[in-house]
């Protein structure tokens, strides 16, 4: 009877999901402020400038997201794969 090691892939604790979902969330804002600066813009609005801050702010937000995911991950170290935990136990 053989025993079928895990399949690879990554271990996350509860903290690195949210933050991992807080900047997947805040990419998901700045690119529907994007989509709706360029929709603008085909639309010939003269005011598609007013997007400008708005991107600008929520690409500080994004970048605040990445690093605390980034950092919780250095920190806490609960991102390794699966397989690299097999292979230091052996």
């Amino acid at each position: 009877m053989s025993v079928e090691p895990p399949t690879p892939g990554l271990i996350y604790c509860q903290q690195a999901r949210a933050l991992l979902d807080a900047f997947s969330a805040a990419i998901h804002e700045v690119i529907t402020l994007h989509e709706q600066q360029f929709q603008a813009v085909l639309a010939s609005d003269e005011d598609s400038m007013r997007f400008d801050d708005l991107i600008h702010m929520t690409n500080e937000r994004k970048r605040e997201a990445k690093y605390a995911y980034l950092n919780h991950l250095e920190a806490h170290g609960c991102s390794r794969l699966i397989s690299d935990d097999l292979k230091q136990s052996e």
